[in-house]
């Protein structure tokens, strides 16, 4: 049985190499070569193939280690009868995942391919799924700085590990019962009808595509995403309605949204460059929303009012809070933003469900934003011109 010295005094043969068995774990085998260099190897038969796979380098990986690398490759043979699941490395798990889950739904994949880079490849991307400890997870989120960033990592190798378990690559997932670093509050940031009408009046400056866009957002509730992407062909300006397609929406449901007067004036007024509503070369949908928010907050101090510590999506909540303020319900409120709905019922309910509500809801609060805006008039004329 191979040991600790008995490894360290193995001189090199004359020529080729030599390979010494170890007896407590079979199949782990102490390759020496001419040159001196002692590498750790497994020899193990699947069905009608015997394999050879490399564990490490001798002194790099030592006696306990090969053992326990061997074990962990023995373990995964027996369970799954596959080699699949041992050449498997974190990277290509991830780079599957990213493939085959992320990027069919999640919008924000992008992101999270360049945080598998920067964060998390660096020290498991080459390293097989199988090997890969609890501790080892918890000391790469240990070692990443922020409020809310590691809990971010956290979540994303934890989806990781899950899609893993889910293909049989793993048995066990070495990131569950990891807690988050530091714990997160819910955002609560709600505009107030002030701060409503400075950014109503920064996007005027603003001008198109970014201007008109967040007008939208605020006058329709619905996410940045999903006003960003808008097609011509899902709006009817003359029945003023936007239909979303379910591939669009986070509840995997068509949305139909009512439009406003003032919604319709915004849309009226956009110049038609490609079937995209918003978009600067006809190719595709607006990005770069963070030098957009930086021109609309210097617009906003221009008008010496302050609005801090807002995202675009506090625009949401924002919207749905003042609906409840003006006396709409919350199931109606729930509709309008199309949040997912409990039971089987209010998932699967029809486009048209609710849509007298939903205008009036809608109407109600373009008309509040119109009276913050403009002021209260005499002859109760609403504006449509988005101004």
């Amino acid at each position: 049985m191979l040991t600790d010295t008995k490894v360290a005094s193995i001189k090199p043969p004359e020529k080729g190499q030599v390979e010494h068995p170890d007896a407590k774990v079979v199949g782990l085998r102490l390759r020496v070569g001419a040159g001196g260099k002692k590498t750790w190897t497994l020899r193990k038969r699947v069905g009608a193939k015997t394999i050879n796979r490399k564990l490490g380098t001798y002194p790099a990986m030592s006696l306990a280690k090969a053992r326990t690398a061997a074990l962990s490759m023995i373990e995964a043979l027996e369970a799954t009868g596959s080699i699949e699941a041992i050449d498997r490395t974190f990277k290509s798990a991830a780079e599957h995942w990213l493939e085959n889950k992320a990027k069919l739904k999640n919008k924000s994949w992008p992101v999270q391919e360049r945080q598998l880079e920067r964060y998390v490849y660096p020290t498991l991307g080459d390293r097989p799924i199988r090997s890969i400890k609890r501790g080892e997870v918890r000391d790469l989120i240990g070692g990443i700085y922020g409020e809310t960033l590691p809990n971010r990592i956290l979540a994303l190798v934890n989806a990781i590990f899950r899609y893993a378990l889910s293909m049989d690559w793993l048995e066990v997932s070495p990131s569950e019962a990891i807690e988050k670093r530091f714990p997160e509050k819910a955002r609560e940031r709600v505009l107030s009808m002030d701060e409503i009408v400075s950014v109503w009046r920064a996007c005027e400056l603003l001008g198109f595509p970014y201007g008109p866009l967040t007008r939208l957002m605020m006058l329709t509730g619905q996410r940045k995403g999903e006003v960003t992407e808008m097609l011509w062909s899902e709006l009817d300006l003359e029945a003023a309605t936007w239909i979303i397609p379910a591939e669009k929406t986070k509840s995997d449901r068509v949305h139909l949204v009512p439009l406003s007067a003032m919604a319709v004036g915004v849309l009226n007024a956009l110049p038609c460059l490609s079937e995209y509503v918003f978009t600067t070369n006809g190719e595709k949908p607006v990005n770069g929303f963070g030098k957009a928010k930086e021109k609309l907050g210097q617009f906003i101090d221009a008008q010496d009012v302050s609005v801090e510590g807002w995202t675009f999506h506090d625009l949401r909540r924002s919207v749905a809070t003042h609906m409840v303020r003006l006396g709409v319900s919350e199931p109606v409120v729930s509709r309008v933003l199309n949040h997912a709905a409990q039971g089987v019922t209010g998932k699967h309910y029809a486009l048209h469900s609710y849509a007298p509500e939903k205008r009036h809801a809608l109407d109600l609060w373009a008309d509040e934003i119109d009276r913050a805006v403009i002021g209260e008039r005499g002859d109760n004329v609403v504006q449509i011109s988005g101004q």
